[in-house]
C-alpha cells in the first residue's frame, strides 16, 4: 500500500524530528521547536508542511515556504526528507509534486534548497530540474575534549549573554550578518518580528550561552546558540560581526566563549555549517577543533 499523503499537524512534531534527526544528525530542532515555527510562520511565507505515513509510522516529509527576508520577487524555499528505509519508493516525489505546486499558486519563481552530498541524492534533485550551486560543509566539535584557550579581551571590549543584552542588540549585528552570508540568494529583508520569533523565541535559542561582543558598549558580534538537551547537541545558529569591526578577532571571541558556556550547560557535541568560500569562518571553527562532518549542497531550480 502507498504512503498516505497529508498536511502535518501539531501532532505530528515528535515523529517529524525523529525523522529529521534519522535522514540529517547535525540538524538540532525540537519538536517544542517544530511546533513554535509552525505555529509563528508568517502569513506570506504561505508555508505548507506535507507528510506521508505508511502503516502508522512517518516515512517522509516536506516543507516549503516564501522566502520572506529578501527583496528578491518569488523566492522560496523548499524541503524533503524520507527515512532511509523507505527511499526508492516514490515517497519523496509524491510530496515534493504537492509541494511545488503550492509555490507556484503563490507566485513562486526561484526555489532554493540544500542536500547532503551524496550521489543519490544529487540524482533525485537534478531529474527536479535542481542546479548545485554553493557547497557546505558541516562540521563537528566534540565538546567533552579540551579546546583552546579564549582569546585575550581587548581594552574597552566585553563579552555578555543574548540574556543580558536583550533581542534588539543581537538583532542589530544579526542582520548585518545575514546581508552578508555566501549564498544563492541575499537575505536583505528581514523583519524584526519574523527575526524574534524565528530566532529570538525559538525554545531551541540558548539566550544563557548564546554571546554578544561588545565594543565600548556596542553589540559588535554575536554567536547564536541552538541546543537540543535530549540528545546533548548544539548548532551554530549563527556568528557574525558589524563591518566596522571585522578583522579584530571578536567573532572568533564570541564562539569560543559560546561553545565553552554550551559546554558547561550540558552540550556534549557541536555541530555548525559554513560556505567553503568563508574561509574566515572556517579558519575559526578549525583553530576551535572543529572537524568535517559531511558535505551539502545548495540548490536552485525555476518554476
Amino acid at each position: 500500500m502507498a504512503a498516505v499523503l497529508r498536511v502535518a499537524t501539531a501532532d505530528d512534531a515528535e515523529e517529524y524530528t525523529a525523522l529529521r534527526l534519522a535522514v540529517t544528525p547535525h540538524l538540532v530542532q525540537t519538536a517544542a521547536g517544530l511546533r513554535h515555527a509552525w505555529r509563528h510562520a508568517s502569513p506570506a511565507s504561505h508555508l505548507l508542511v506535507l507528510v506521508a505515513e505508511d502503516g502508522g509510522r512517518l516515512v517522509g516529509a516536506g516543507r516549503v515556504a516564501m522566502n520572506t527576508w529578501t527583496s528578491e520577487e518569488g523566492a522560496a524555499a523548499a524541503m524533503v526528507c524520507v527515512h532511509p528505509e523507505h527511499r526508492g519508493r516514490g515517497v519523496g516525489g509524491r510530496i515534493y509534486a504537492e509541494l511545488a505546486e503550492h509555490l507556484r499558486a503563490h507566485g513562486a519563481r526561484r526555489v532554493q534548497g540544500w542536500a547532503m552530498g551524496d550521489d543519490g541524492t544529487a540524482r533525485w534533485c537534478e531529474r527536479r530540474g535542481y542546479r548545485r550551486t554553493h557547497q557546505g560543509r558541516i562540521s563537528r566539535l566534540d565538546l567533552t575534549a579540551a579546546l583552546p584557550p579564549v582569546p585575550p579581551v581587548p581594552a574597552g571590549v566585553r563579552v555578555a549573554s543574548y540574556a543580558e543584552v536583550g533581542p534588539e542588540a543581537v538583532y542589530a549585528v544579526d542582520l548585518a550578518a545575514i546581508a552578508d552570508e555566501p549564498g544563492a540568494v541575499r537575505q536583505d529583508t528581514v523583519p524584526f518580528g519574523e527575526w524574534h520569533d524565528d530566532v529570538w523565541a525559538r525554545p531551541e535559542t540558548d539566550r544563557e550561552a548564546s554571546t554578544v561582543v561588545l565594543v565600548d558598549g556596542v553589540p559588535a558580534a554575536i554567536t547564536t546558540v541552538e541546543a537540543d538537551r535530549a540528545t546533548g547537541r548544539m548548532w551554530s545558529g549563527g556568528t557574525g560581526t558589524v563591518r566596522a569591526q571585522r578583522g579584530r578577532g571578536l567573532a572568533k571571541l564570541a564562539k569560543s566563549v559560546a561553545v565553552r558556556r554550551a559546554a558547561q550547560r550540558g552540550v556534549s557535541t557541536a555541530f555548525t555549517n559554513n560556505d567553503e568560500t568563508n574561509g574566515p569562518m572556517l579558519a575559526i571553527n578549525e583553530w576551535l577543533g572543529y572537524r568535517p562532518f559531511a558535505t551539502t549542497w545548495t540548490y536552485l531550480t525555476s518554476l
